[in-house]
């Protein structure tokens, strides 16, 4: 029996009661934006705890082994590093002093407080657009760059007192800083407000219990050609247990893996894409065993003529696919809309992207396929002996 027959059977009976088929699709719109919603959170959680280390110009990383995340920074001597250029696989390294404190602007104080990080002007470590040009103003004493992506709500109208050329003075520890320039860096994450770009002498001016001889992230630059798996077993067997050497593209799932299993935010959003979808199946459910109940004599009476039980099933997930599209058109919509509220809010990294909105699609389609299974032995009450 062709399930796709000229009588638009499913079609017809979802849309026999038109209130009925709205309230399912709200429900159902609920649940695809829940799902969109959480994903969104998760993916934009991973990319800002992250933005940091995907800018890092290096191709092996050295940190001290018992940071598990750069929000609670731990360092190691700079020495370590320095001596890793006696490989002859080592073209250069570099050093990063990162560390967190409120900056004062105003009456604003942010919330989470502000990244700093000391750097060597003159060799940046990150990839930043143009930072040639801001590289001399870091040489003065106090001097510092602004994350034009930090959340701004937090920080009053620093971005629009640069943009009229008015000196910028702020506080941090209780010392005036000159905001000397704005750069496109990282942005705001779920730890921190923002991010400060300074020289490594500032930085330790600025936090006196750092020493400038610990540094928080060795880099090391390869000479080309070099085998990075073969260069960073070597290193690591000849460095002291005081430091682990990772490639860059570990270091980011290294910090991806503290905020999955380790982070409390990172087992809540994933536990709220299993309620999101859970929420979908069983609204999904309701409507489809209602609409099987309402039409059991129906079904009773198209067996008596010789319909089969596939027939059945097949009008059943016609039910389903068409409940799934419907449903996902809307949420898709609304998700979007809240994603941009989000990101203006709070300045986080929220947008939609093509293998998400496929992916919950696919889900939602599964969420109402699950549904109609589930559904499936209420239409075996459908006995033709029950018309007589």
């Amino acid at each position: 029996m062709n399930p796709f027959a000229k009588i638009p059977l499913a079609w017809l009976q979802l849309t026999r009661s038109k209130l009925r088929l709205v309230v399912a699709l709200m429900g159902i719109a609920f649940a695809v934006v829940l799902v969109f919603m959480q994903l969104a959170f998760l993916d934009s959680l991973y990319e800002s705890q992250t933005a940091l280390h995907r800018r890092l110009k290096a191709d092996l990383v050295l940190i001290n082994p018992r940071m598990k995340t750069l929000v609670n920074t731990t360092t190691f001597p700079r020495q370590y590093l320095y001596r890793t250029l006696n490989f002859d696989e080592v073209a250069s390294v570099n050093t990063v002093y990162h560390g967190q404190w409120t900056l004062e602007y105003g009456d604003s104080v942010g919330g989470k407080g502000i990244v700093i990080l000391g750097i060597n002007p003159e060799n940046c470590p990150f990839e930043i657009a143009n930072f040639n040009q801001f590289a001399p103003r870091l040489r003065a004493k106090n001097s510092v760059l602004f994350d034009r992506n930090s959340d701004l709500k937090e920080y009053g109208d620093i971005v629009s007192a640069l943009a009229s050329g008015q000196p910028v003075t702020a506080e941090i520890n209780n010392q005036k800083v000159w905001i000397s320039g704005l750069v496109d860096f990282a942005g705001a994450s779920f730890a921190d407000d923002g991010n400060l770009i300074t020289s490594s002498t500032t930085f330790v001016n600025l936090l006196p219990e750092r020493s400038e001889n610990n540094i928080t992230i060795g880099l090391i630059q390869l000479k080309p050609g070099v085998n990075h798996q073969k260069a960073l077993k070597k290193i690591s067997e000849q460095l002291p247990k005081g430091v682990r050497v990772m490639t860059r593209s570990e270091f980011i799932d290294y910090e991806k893996h503290y905020w999955a299993t380790s982070a409390p935010i990172g087992f809540v959003f994933s536990v709220g894409v299993f309620v999101g979808f859970l929420v979908g199946v069983i609204i999904v459910y309701q409507i489809l065993y209602s609409e099987i109940s309402d039409h059991l004599p129906d079904y009773a009476v198209l067996k008596a003529r010789g319909y089969k039980h596939r027939y059945f099933l097949n009008i059943l997930f016609q039910e389903a696919l068409i409940l799934a599209i419907l449903g996902y058109i809307p949420g898709f919509a609304i998700s979007l809309g809240l994603y941009e509220i989000v990101k203006h809010e709070t300045a986080l990294p929220m947008y939609m992207t093509f293998p998400r909105a496929v992916w919950v699609l696919l889900l939602t389609i599964s969420m109402c396929f699950t549904s109609g299974s589930i559904s499936m032995n209420k239409l075996r009450e459908a006995d033709p002996a029950d018309l007589f």
